[in-house]
């Protein structure tokens, strides 16, 4: 893995210097360029006036030709004046009829196309042009131009170059001697301060990197707490916080199997021995019953069979309520809602455990339960959390003991209460009835499959059950929003 890093970075480092080298070079083309560009054009610009006032002061047209004698004048002139300047002389049609030193220098061109020669003029100089040098066939330069009038007659046109070509040769020179010595200087300067901030950059770069490789080789050993520690500004929180993200995700999930692993074991722990004691019953009857065949009397094989078949219905509840719990599991389950009146099952169901409560001697009472409110859940999983909750009300209350059922409204919601007297219960079974979804405490062993099935279906609903003790009550309460 450590080479690796290390051939990651060299390969970026490489990359770098390539980048800042092409870069760098290219910088001083650009300026190279740009900086000849704004010589000329400046040059252009500020000696735009040039042939207009030879045009205008010492023209040497005249109507039969060029005035060589005078034409020589404003060659000395400008020699004097503008060393880098080189005077040419123009017919109307763009023919050099006369120009500078002719004795001493030839020219490859006779002819300067009038087109550009006019968009200098009609622009009075301000735009930038560049016209053929006479003397350099295929060159162009910077110029100045004007036309000759005489009697509104025009004679010609006055063509300076602005930059000759002993000046071209100097400047060439003074730019290899110095320009390219300072261009190399700036260059090197601009490659060393930008390597320097690039390294830098890079073995920041290396160090978070090495430990974002340490925080995944801490997770891939088995540690899935390992997590990172970096700074927001650092240049791999996004990677570092969507990380950590799902380490904790995955963390919860795991805690979440290990605790449905433990409520799986806890439920076989739980069902196996309330299934021990009724069958335990079954087969000590039948067993008795097998032994003493024939010599029952008809009483005694009837009750004999009544705590049989009590057994069996018993064992046939649990086995159900088992279903029921597993029904509930599936990922895709979901309850089928409907509207209906929440009352109507209460009334039947504290109907039905009234003569079940009256041979307890428990004396079990309704309140409001006339009052007909609607909701929207399950009918079927809403009958069986009323059922649950009398039933463990019942079992739970010793004989002369109360239970009483209540429904209210209280802002848009319907609050259904159950409370019973008889022993408190303990504070473990009291956080695991008031633990929602996201806790995960165990279930006790005193806690029935009655009351985990009226949890499950409260949870599928998106409702919670509340579960307080007040004196020597046990009180039970969820709420419902209205329709």
């Amino acid at each position: 893995m450590k080479n690796n890093i290390t051939g990651i970075f060299r390969r970026i480092s490489v990359l770098v210097f390539s980048i800042i080298t092409l870069l760098g070079i290219l910088f001083i083309i650009i300026t190279y360029f740009a900086s000849t560009y704004f010589y000329k054009a400046s040059t252009q610009l500020l000696n735009k006036d040039v042939a207009k006032h030879i045009a205008l002061f010492t023209s040497p047209f005249e109507n039969n030709g060029i005035n060589k004698k005078k034409a020589d004048s404003v060659f000395h002139n400008a020699m004097v004046l503008n060393p880098s300047s080189e005077v040419y002389f123009l017919d109307t049609a763009g023919n050099v009829i006369y120009y500078q030193s002719p004795h001493t220098t030839i020219i490859e061109v006779k002819k300067v196309q009038l087109n550009v020669i006019r968009n200098f003029i009609s622009s009075g100089g301000e735009n930038y042009f560049t016209g053929i040098d006479p003397k350099h066939a295929g060159v162009t330069k910077i110029f100045s131009a004007a036309q000759v009038y005489k009697n509104d007659k025009l004679l010609g046109y006055i063509y300076v170059i602005l930059g000759s070509s002993e000046y071209g040769n100097a400047t060439a020179m003074l730019f290899g001697s110095h320009a390219w010595n300072l261009a190399l200087i700036a260059f090197i300067t601009i490659i060393i301060i930008s390597l320097a901030i690039s390294i830098y950059y890079i073995k920041r770069l290396q160090h978070n990197y090495k430990k974002v490789i340490a925080v995944l080789e801490e997770y891939k050993t088995g540690n899935f707490n390992a997590q990172f520690h970096l700074k927001e500004n650092n240049e791999f929180a996004p990677i570092a916080n969507a990380f950590n993200s799902m380490t904790n995700l995955l963390s919860i999930n795991l805690q979440r199997l290990q605790k449905s692993e433990a409520d799986r074991k806890d439920l076989i722990a739980t069902i196996s021995h309330d299934l021990q004691s009724p069958l335990s019953v079954v087969k000590g009857y039948a067993e008795t019953m097998m032994l003493q065949d024939g010599k029952l009397v008809s009483n005694e094989h009837y009750e004999y069979l009544k705590v049989i078949l009590l057994k069996l219905a018993q064992v046939e509840k649990m086995v159900l309520q088992l279903a029921e719990i597993s029904k509930m599991e599936e990922v895709n389950f979901k309850p089928k809602k409907e509207s209906f009146v929440f009352s109507e099952i209460v009334q039947e169901t504290v109907n039905t455990y009234q003569l079940i409560a009256a041979e307890k001697k428990i004396a079990l009472k309704c309140t409001h339960c006339q009052n007909h409110i609607w909701i929207n859940a399950d009918i079927s999983m809403m009958e069986r959390v009323v059922q649950n909750l009398v039933d463990n009300a019942v079992k739970n209350t010793l004989p002369e003991g109360k239970i009483q059922v209540s429904i209210n409204v209280k802002n848009s919601f319907l609050i259904f209460t159950i409370s019973n007297t008889g022993n408190p219960l303990s504070p473990e079974l009291l956080h695991w009835a008031n633990s929602s979804e996201e806790e995960l405490s165990v279930r006790p062993s005193k806690a029935g499959l009655g009351l985990l099935i009226v949890k499950k279906i409260l949870r599928l609903h998106g409702l919670l059950l509340m579960v307080t003790v007040n004196d020597c009550d046990n009180i039970f309460t969820y709420k419902m929003p209205v329709i």
